[in-house]
């Protein structure tokens, strides 16, 4: 019901802007993008108010600049239609956001070894299979994949670096290195087929999705 109010409400105001600026046949692009928008803006919503009410709001703010800053670069898994993935990423950064604040009276005690094994970890996910490239919009050339294999590892990089330089005792360094683990467990094959449940829980009586990007051997 949700994914069909913000369907008809893109589509609604991607008909209205074409005919505003006459130019009705770019309409579907328009409509795409409002909904887009609009999904966006739905999520963040719910994600915020979640976040605000359970006390977590740094936690999440952060695991979602960070998710969402490699996940640009990197790709990864996700599930086949846009309302599916609006609701598994409210979830899944509201728990790692709980995760985050929960376990931190126990992980600030935790030896720097910690945080660099995990950014370590990461980092080698990333090297490991990133980038990847949605089924429907392939990488345009070989330079292209390469440019944003670098791009990814350099953001890691520095990301992971700043996690270490907080140290255990910040949360922030744990929500960091936690938001850079999670993107990378979606490069694996495990996270693919994790989010295919995911999707799979989410799509009554249909199977699940397919995941974002082809997983690199």
């Amino acid at each position: 019901m949700a994914n069909i109010s913000i369907h008809r409400i893109g589509k609604a105001l991607g008909l209205y802007v074409a005919e505003k600026i006459s130019k009705t046949e770019q309409a579907e692009y328009l409509s795409y993008g409002a909904e887009i928008l609009i999904g966006s803006i739905v999520k963040l919503s719910i994600l915020f108010i979640t976040a605000t009410v359970l006390g977590i709001l740094h936690e999440v703010a952060v695991l979602l600049i960070i998710t969402g800053l490699v996940r640009t670069f990197s790709g990864g898994a996700h599930c086949s239609a846009y309302y599916r993935c609006l609701i598994a990423s409210v979830i899944i950064l509201t728990l790692l956001g709980y995760t985050s604040k929960a376990t931190y009276s126990i992980v600030k005690h935790f030896p720097i070894s910690a945080l660099i094994i995990m950014t370590a970890l990461s980092t080698y996910i990333y090297w490991r299979y990133a980038p990847q490239a949605p089924h429907n919009k392939p990488f345009n050339s070989r330079r292209q994949e390469l440019v944003l294999r670098y791009i990814t590892l350099f953001s890691v990089s520095i990301l992971s670096i700043i996690s270490v330089v907080f140290a255990t005792s910040s949360i922030i360094a744990w929500a960091i290195a936690i938001g850079l683990l999670w993107q990378a467990f979606t490069l694996t094959p495990v996270g693919h087929s994790f989010i295919g449940k995911i999707d799979l829980l989410l799509t009554p009586h249909k199977r699940g999705g397919e995941a974002d990007g082809s997983v690199h051997s």
